[in-house]
């Protein structure tokens, strides 16, 4: 009786490994050349892995509309906060090596690092910065086009206000993991990016792979884009990348390298027939640690719980671990399925098709796995729709509310100065012809006049955030202070130091 029962499940053991996800590929392709079409994304790349093998690896579209270049598996593109996990690999590396504690204060190993209070100065740890439960909000304006490296960004922690309880809830902060990327470079003597090159890309062949800012741009990287308002697609030329973002962000990649990357998260480190990275620094980052998303939105998709670098969740029942990134107009999803051995990774770079990241694998796994396909792009592409109708409300109710016929209170003249926060840095206001002229990191623009003593820049039509600052008067009329929002941060006052 038990030799008949092993014959009869015998069949279903080798049909379930022996599982020909070629037979596939026609409809991912039909997939994706039908996101293209629908988003009017210019270019695309899909990598898929399955056990310790690279199935599936394609470009679609064109990297470069202006000079009709095609992107092709070999094609770099920035894979953003898919960096992450490189990162919190690195860390769990060093914490089976012996060389850190996850769960000891980071001060133990760098003792500048100061917060905002005691609490925080004398608890945080690595593993509440790789999961996002420090309790501070993201301020993201520290490191976007940032002209200072990760060292300088140190002394800025101390000035990010908790807008939770230590360990009270989820805060995504790119910030936390630019400073886990210190105590790495503190630990080893080494810097992040070398880490990096040494104990995951050399290891895994991952030799395209770089860094932004970082050397010369490849030929092969990919360009990115966005409609402009007559709905043309338009190059976007303003890099938010910078080095303080560095272990939160910047690593750019193809789908050759990446597969190489997924083969050793698949494979628990192996690659190769060698054990490249750690079973245990692999296995250390899939830990669920933070419910990062409460309410859910969709059936078919759990809450999700944030580990280190990546999100834990099922979709429709099958476990999914995985992480999006978005950056200058890249978007990128990498999703791992343990139970199958697979893994996907897919960006692409169009700014309108950005939401799409969360959830563009989706259909790729209902695919390989023979489901039903969910039509999570058209689902999206109303939410992207009533989002553009909103934001044309809110720009005509802005518009609404500008007091016409109104002149600046003072001459030109005292509206001149370097205007400093902290934080953020300078704000320098210089006159230009019968006007004035605003410089912000890499942002040298006009400031037009808008009502009373606010003005703002206008976009130019090359990605630049625009900035509306108002000029604030000190008790005897002098203009001592700019307020605005530095790349979509809060409001903050910069005081005038010149």
């Amino acid at each position: 009786m038990k030799r008949l029962l092993l014959l009869l499940l015998l069949p279903l053991c080798v049909s379930a490994q022996s599982t020909d996800y070629s037979t596939k590929f026609g409809t991912i392709d039909a997939y994706a050349n039908g996101l293209l079409k629908q988003w009017n994304i210019p270019g695309m790349g899909i990598s898929i892995v399955h056990k310790g093998k690279l199935i599936y690896s394609k470009g679609y579209g064109l990297r470069d509309i202006e000079k009709n270049l095609p992107a092709t598996e070999t094609t770099l593109f920035p894979i953003a906060s898919n960096t992450k996990l490189f990162t919190a690999v690195i860390a769990s590396q060093l914490a089976v090596e012996g060389k850190l504690n996850l769960d000891k204060p980071v001060r133990t190993y760098v003792p500048a690092m100061t917060f905002y209070n005691e609490e925080l100065t004398a608890k945080v740890t690595l593993r509440d910065m790789l999961s996002h439960r420090t309790g501070l909000p993201t301020y993201d304006g520290i490191w976007v086009n940032a002209p200072f490296p990760r060292t300088e960004a140190l002394s800025k922690i101390a000035y990010m206000k908790p807008s939770l309880g230590f360990r009270e809830g989820y805060i995504y902060n790119n910030m936390m993991f630019m400073a886990s990327g210190l105590v790495i470079e503190s630990v080893t003597g080494k810097s992040w990016e070398e880490n990096v090159r040494e104990r995951i890309f050399k290891p895994l062949a991952m030799n395209s792979s770089g860094f932004a800012g970082v050397g010369q741009k490849p030929a092969e990287h990919s360009k990115s884009y966005f409609d402009n308002e007559q709905g043309k697609l338009v190059p976007r030329t303003f890099s938010s990348q910078s080095e303080t973002l560095g272990p939160a962000g910047t690593i750019y990649s193809n789908m050759k390298d990446m597969g190489n990357w997924m083969i050793a998260l698949v494979n628990g480190g192996k690659f190769n027939g060698k054990q490249a990275i750690p079973a245990r620094a692999i296995a250390e980052t899939a830990i669920p640690q933070n419910l990062s998303d409460k309410r859910g939105r969709y059936d078919e998709l759990s809450n999700s719980i944030y580990a280190l670098g990546r999100i834990v969740q099922t979709y429709k029942g099958t476990k999914i671990i995985g992480h999006t990134g978005s950056i200058d107009g890249f978007y990128s999803n990498l999703t791992y399925l343990p139970l199958d051995s697979l893994a996907i990774f897919t960006v692409h770079n169009s700014t309108a098709a950005g939401s799409l990241r969360s959830v563009m694998n989706l259909p790729v796994i209902d695919i390989l796995l023979g489901r039903d396909v969910t039509d999570w792009s058209g689902r999206y592409r109303k939410d992207y729709l009533d989002g553009e109708a909103r934001s044309r409300r809110q720009i005509d109710s802005l518009n609404a509310s500008r007091v016409m016929n109104t002149a600046p209170s003072h001459q030109m003249a005292a509206y001149i100065g370097t205007f400093n926060h902290p934080v953020y840095g300078d704000i320098q206001i210089t006159a230009e012809n019968n006007g004035l002229r605003l410089m912000y990191r890499s942002l040298n623009a006009p400031l037009n006049h808008w009502h009373y003593d606010q003005f703002t820049t206008i976009d130019d039509a090359v990605g630049y955030p625009d900035m509306r600052v108002s000029f604030l008067t000190n008790d005897k009329g002098n203009i001592d202070k700019i307020s605005t929002r530095p790349f979509g941060d809060p409001v903050t006052e910069f005081v005038r130091v010149k």
